[in-house]
């Protein structure tokens, strides 16, 4: 039967070829496994070598589109199995098979019938036998489509039985998962919710913290993975304080670096890393350092920003939990077992590639099949309508900055984006309520107290050791330019700050460069920049006059931190805005708040929802950014409109048909710079230690106040120059 198949196969050929020795082997013993069981193997190979052929060589993608397109503009959404099975009823040419479809799922759309014109048996031919004279790697694509050709030829209950070694094997994929690992598919703990409020910081910050932090610990221990928790945290005010955003800052901290382990794998390269941490890094010791230790935990996704009446705000964190699982999953289109699993897409979420020479799902130059249970699980959960998630609260929850939100609406958003339908989720919480809402369970936990004191001994780990470090180095000259009352410094931010006194500047304002976000600003992890931030922000403090005010911009944007893996593996959203509140925290300054900077509408390459209107899919767009309020000491009462809000502003266009008209790839706007500087008297002075293209300068000069930029960039210097030249007219400097 064997040799049959393979002349079938053949004669549809217009050269000659030879199946891999693999191939021959697999089909061998799958033809007697069948026989042995009394399964029928198909003869219609011209049926069965059209579909392969048009499923390989995707001839049907036109095709395929105008009917998406079709049911888009009749207003007929289509999920992830929907446009699947369309496809396959394409490259079937089974047009009675649509039909059905069609009836089935309710969709009365004469123009989606009429759309459905599969390419002609005789094109398909054509197509195939002119790839023969054109394409190299022909034979690779025969041995896809003799592979698919193969595989259809029998019953699936014969080729799942057969690959998978399990004659009990079901045809639900999940099913069969489920039997082997139980554990992979329970939803008894999908989603946590943790619920902070003020009474639990009646005993102080720290004990109430750690509170937060237990409650982390214990939903990162009991969470099926690959599912998220969230992290409500609304205005904190603990004896005239506003601890918010240093509760924030702590909880994402520890959430993200909490688990400290050895990681054995090639991708964890701790030496690499440790070398040029310490090449970098004056007064670092390894031993000190730890670098043969990863600290992991969650991963940050977004926090959305929900705005009130009295214009305060709520926070709510979303992180991710993603554990290593090493064990074999099955090939989700053959259920073989013979997969290579050394692939992580990213981080703690393995990738399988199939090796099964008979798998159907084999791509058009014969790579194995590539999948990961965590999407597998995902696209699962679109077949199921009452996941469909209503469009009301897609558009509501579009971007993570929302004027007015409820604590209501946001639990019922975290309910259905999520998490699914049947799932259990446990609220962490001083109170109860209701057992089950869209049909999901509802459990409720108390806030517990931990065994140690979590926040300490987090804080004094070697994770921060790493980049906390005094740098001693000597001062290197730099070059000063002045124009009306702005100073402009050329040179390196750490050198012109340690070139002036004690308490110099009643105030200070910047946009400091993100980590490894732009060409100007590269550093070899993450521990090298926030030494350098660190350093500079010392300086900053010390030249600060008691009562001073300092606001910081910062972005939680996406990228590798480069302390556990170096490659697009390591991808992720930054906690830029965590680290730099805990830093200042440490370097003396008080975190009085921090002003979200609201910038609507985005332009990015994140997308929103990929089409996807279930659970998992929906990522919201990034628009606002950290404008962190710092004070020396208690601020002045001059900057008593300095509280933490949402402020509307506008980003800087620099991008005009193609080109940078500025001059500058990350200017701010000069509404930050003005939300300082219209709070200061004509005799006081403002900071910029990141000058960029000289916006604080300008916005200065027009208030009449005195100013002092500085910029390493020679070119951005004289951007610099030249920019605050054209808005104060050197008769008007004078």
């Amino acid at each position: 039967m064997t040799s049959s198949i393979v002349q079938a196969f053949r004669r549809f050929l217009p050269v000659e070829w030879e199946p891999r020795e693999d191939q021959l082997r697999v089909l061998t013993e799958l033809v007697r496994f069948a026989n042995d069981n009394n399964f029928r193997i198909s003869r219609s190979y011209e049926d069965t070598f059209i579909e392969a052929v048009n499923q390989k060589l995707a001839l049907n993608s036109g095709v395929y589109k105008n009917i998406l397109d079709t049911a888009f503009y009749d207003g007929i959404k289509l999920n992830h199995f929907q446009k699947i099975t369309i496809r396959e009823l394409l490259d079937k040419c089974d047009r009675k098979g649509f039909e059905r479809f069609l009836k089935a799922n309710k969709i009365a759309s004469e123009k989606m019938a009429s759309a459905f014109r599969p390419v002609e048996r005789a094109e398909t031919l054509e197509a195939f036998n002119s790839l023969a004279l054109v394409e190299r790697r022909y034979a690779d694509i025969c041995s896809a489509i003799f592979s698919r050709f193969c595989f259809a030829l029998f019953p699936e209950t014969c080729t799942y039985s057969f690959f998978s070694e399990n004659s009990s094997n079901s045809g639900d994929y999940f099913e069969f998962i489920k039997a082997q690992y139980p554990d992979m598919v329970d939803r008894s703990h999908a989603l946590y919710i943790v619920d902070v409020s003020e009474r639990l910081f009646e005993k102080g910050y720290e004990h109430g913290c750690d509170l937060v932090l237990n409650a982390v610990r214990e939903a990162f221990q009991a969470l099926n993975n690959h599912c998220d928790l969230a992290v409500f945290i609304p205005s904190i005010n603990i004896n005239g304080v506003d601890m918010q955003w240093q509760l924030y800052a702590d909880a994402v901290l520890f959430a993200e670096k909490h688990k400290k382990e050895k990681i054995d794998k090639a991708y964890f390269r701790w030496q690499k890393i440790g070398k040029a941490t310490l090449g970098y890094i004056h007064g670092l010791t390894a031993f000190n350092a730890e670098f043969e230790f990863a600290f992991q935990g969650f991963v940050y996704k977004d926090c959305f920003v929900l705005g009130r009446e009295d214009s305060s705000y709520s926070l709510l964190i979303i992180l991710e939990k993603n554990v290593r699982d090493e064990r074999v999953v099955n090939c989700p289109a053959c259920r073989s077992k013979n997969v290579q699993g050394n692939s992580y897409p990213i981080l703690n979420v393995k990738s399988w590639e199939c090796e099964n020479p008979l798998c159907p799902d084999r791509s058009k130059y014969d790579r194995g099949k590539r999948y990961s249970f965590m999407s597998l699980f995902r696209q699962k959960e679109m077949l199921n309508d009452d996941n469909l998630i209503p469009e009301s609260s897609i558009s509501q929850w579009r971007l993570d900055c929302r004027h007015v939100a409820t604590k209501r609406a946001a639990f019922d958003m975290l309910l259905r984006h999520y998490s699914c339908v049947g799932d259990t989720v446990t609220v962490i919480s001083g109170h109860t309520g209701e057992s089950s809402r869209f049909q999901r369970r509802l459990v409720y936990e108390p806030f517990k107290e931990p065994p140690v004191d979590l926040l300490s001994n987090f804080k004094n780990s070697s994770y921060f050791y790493r980049y906390l470090q005094y740098n001693d180095r000597e001062i290197k000259p730099t070059q000063r330019w002045t124009h009306g009352k702005a100073a402009v410094i050329l040179g390196d931010s750490l050198d012109a700050l340690r070139s002036f006194p004690d308490r110099s500047f009643s105030c200070a304002v910047t946009s400091p460069p993100y980590y490894n976000a732009k060409s100007y600003s590269q550093w070899a992890n993450i521990y090298c920049y926030l030494y350098d931030m660190f350093n500079i922000n010392r300086e900053v403090f010390r030249v600060l006059k008691d009562g001073g005010v300092y606001l910081y911009n910062i972005f939680d944007y996406f990228d590798n931190e480069n302390n556990i893996v170096l490659s697009a593996m390591g991808n992720k959203r930054m906690i830029l805005g965590a680290y730099m509140i805990d830093m200042f925290r440490r370097i003396g300054f008080t975190v009085c708040g921090n002003i979200v900077w609201n910038k609507g509408e985005v332009q990015g390459n994140r997308s929103f929802n990929q089409g996807n209107l279930t659970p998992y899919y929906q990522a919201p767009l990034n628009c606002w950014e950290h404008i962190l309020i710092l004070s020396k000491s208690a601020p002045d009462e001059k900057y008593r409109s300095l509280f933490s809000r949402i402020e509307d502003i506008k980003p800087v266009i620099k991008m005009v048909r193609g080109k940078n008209v500025l001059g500058h790839d990350a200017p701010f706007p000069q509404s930050i710079p003005e939300l300082l500087i219209r709070c200061m008297d004509r005799d006081d002075s403002v900071l910029d230690p990141f000058l960029g293209s000289g916006t604080t300068c300008i916005a200065a000069n027009r208030k009449n106040v005195a100013s002092i930029g500085i910029e390493k960039s020679e070119l951005y210097f004289k951007l610099c120059q030249r920019l605050i030249s054209e808005d104060l007219p050197a008769e008007a400097s004078c």
